[in-house]
């Protein structure tokens, strides 16, 4: 039975991010001082998988903010794939020249399905933590370290042909390490290295983010 890799989608779900002072800097992404609507995109790739996403956020400077979007996971040798939606919201707090954002959210997988074997895979899962960046002025664009730390709890539910339903709960932590380029106070390019801990999954992750401020 083929279980999905929970690092990449929780690591998809989450990650799905003018001047200097002005950034949305806990989570390398562009200011909503400027704008309230941001388009996000991101990608993982991991070992024998790749996963994609989109999502739409919208907030306000130094208040409410949120992101909505869906995602597909592909597995090597698997044609199946998983599916996935979620939601995510959070507070920034300005606190000096740094931005700290509390985050919370949840998502819903389907997948990867198997209907040979009559197999269906759905995973729930919620997080909450905190996200940390400092924006640094580098002239006409900007550098933002970013840190977020988020603890996690999933169920996953197994349902096949002529085996009793079988669901697997887990709790976990990861950390997602990021490094954006802000150009022009509305894109933000950035890498993000995840690493969990508190887990049976030790494998760490790498992706890219993407984000557009459009209005």
């Amino acid at each position: 039975m083929l279980k999905p890799n929970r690092l990449i989608l929780l690591g998809l779900a989450f990650t799905l991010r003018a001047s200097v002072a002005q950034a949305q800097a806990c989570l390398g992404l562009p200011s909503f001082a400027r704008t309230t609507m941001h388009l996000n995109a991101s990608g993982e790739f991991p070992d024998s998988a790749k996963a994609y996403a989109a999502a739409i956020g919208l907030g306000k400077d130094a208040s409410l903010f949120g992101n909505v979007g869906a995602g597909q996971v592909s597995y090597e040798g698997y044609d199946p794939k998983a599916t996935l939606g979620f939601v995510e919201v959070g507070w920034q707090i300005p606190v000096s020249k740094a931005q700290i954002c509390p985050v919370a959210g949840g998502y819903y997988a389907s997948g990867p399905n198997d209907d040979s074997f009559g197999l269906e895979i759905r995973t729930r899962g919620g997080s909450a933590g905190l996200a940390l960046g400092i924006p640094i002025g580098m002239g006409g664009f900007s550098l933002i370290p970013n840190l977020a730390v988020r603890y996690e709890s999933s169920s996953t539910e197994y349902v096949e042909d002529g085996f009793d339903p079988e669901t697997v709960t887990a709790n976990s932590g990861l950390v997602d390490l990021g490094l954006a380029l802000v150009l022009g106070g509305r894109l933000s390019v950035q890498p993000l290295y995840h690493i969990p801990f508190n887990s049976d999954d030790t494998r760490k992750t790498f992706g890219v983010f993407l984000a557009i401020g459009l209005f």
